[in-house]
C-alpha cells in the first residue's frame, strides 16, 4: 500500500504540474506570446534526456565484472525515499545475488533492521532471499516457501515485485501461464536495469528445459547484453540444468 501511495502522490503531482503548464502555454498562445512554446519544449527535450541517459547509465553499469558500481547508484539514488536502508539494502542484495557475490548481498540484508521497516520491505527481503535460495542453493522449495511468505506480506505483488513472483515459480515449479510468459517476455526485451536480465534467464532456463533451443539462444543473448557477468552465465546454470 505504501508504494501505491508513493506512485499516485508522483502521477498526482505531476498531473497537476502539466496542467499548469498546458493552461500556462495554451494563455499565451492565444495573447500571442509565442516564445513560451520553444522554452516549454526546450524544457521537456531537457527533461527526456536525463531520463533516457538515467536508463543508459544504468544499463552500463550492469556491464560491469562486478556489481560494486551499481550497489553504489541504488544506494545514492534511493536515499531520499521513506525507509531508504531498505530499499538500497533489496535493490543492492538483489544486484550482488544476480553477480553471485552471495556473502555480500547478506551483508547488505543483515544491515537493516526489518523489524523496524513496513511489511512491504519485510516481503522485498523475503524476494531477495528467495532469489538467493535459487542461485546459490538451487533450493527450488525454499525458494518457493520464501516466495510465499513474500507474497504474503506483500499482499499484492505488483510491478517489478511480480516480475520477481514470476521468476521464481517459473524458475522453480517449471510451469506458468501464457500470461506470465508474454510478461516476462516483455521486460526481458527493454534492456534496461537489472529486471530484463532476470526475466531473460528465467526464459532462457524454461526454453531449455522444453527443448527449445533457439528461443533460449535468444533469451540467453539478452541476458548476455544486460548483464553479461551475471551468475547464471559464469556459472553456466542455463546450459547445464
Amino acid at each position: 500500500m505504501t508504494a501505491k501511495r508513493n506512485l499516485f502522490s508522483v502521477v498526482v503531482v505531476a498531473g497537476l504540474f502539466f496542467a499548469i503548464i498546458l493552461a500556462g502555454v495554451i494563455g499565451n498562445v492565444r495573447t500571442g506570446n509565442l516564445i513560451v512554446l520553444p522554452i516549454v519544449f526546450t524544457t521537456i527535450a531537457i527533461c527526456g534526456l536525463g531520463i533516457w541517459l538515467g536508463h543508459f547509465r544504468v544499463r552500463v553499469l550492469l556491464r560491469d565484472r562486478t556489481p560494486d558500481r551499481i550497489i553504489a547508484h541504488y544506494h545514492r539514488s534511493v536515499r531520499r525515499i521513506p525507509h531508504a536502508d531498505a530499499a538500497a539494502a533489496y535493490l543492492s542484495a538483489m544486484a550482488a545475488t544476480f553477480f553471485g557475490q552471495f556473502d555480500r548481498a547478506r551483508e547488505e540484508l543483515d544491515r537493516v533492521n526489518w523489524n523496524e521497516t513496513t511489511a512491504m520491505y519485510r516481503g522485498h527481503r523475503l524476494y531477495a532471499l528467495s532469489t538467493l535460495a535459487l542461485l546459490e542453493e538451487t533450493d527450488y522449495p525454499k525458494a518457493l516457501q520464501l516466495a510465499r511468505e513474500a507474497r504474503e506480506l506483500e499482499k499484492t505483488p505488483g510491478g517489478g515485485l511480480q516480475l520477481i513472483d514470476d521468476i521464481i515459480h517459473l524458475i522453480a515449479e517449471g510451469n506458468a501461464s501464457p500470461e506470465t510468459i508474454a510478461r516476462l517476455d516483455r521486460t526481458a526485451r527493454k534492456q534496461q536495469g537489472l529486471m530484463p536480465g532476470m526475466c531473460a534467464w528465467a526464459l532462457a532456463l524454461h526454453s531449455k528445459r522444453n527443448n527449445q533451443p533457439d528461443a533460449a539462444g535468444e533469451y540467453k543473448d539478452l541476458l548476455r547484453l544486460a548483464v553479461p557477468y551475471c551468475a547464471p552465465l559464469r556459472q553456466n546454470v542455463i546450459d547445464g540444468s
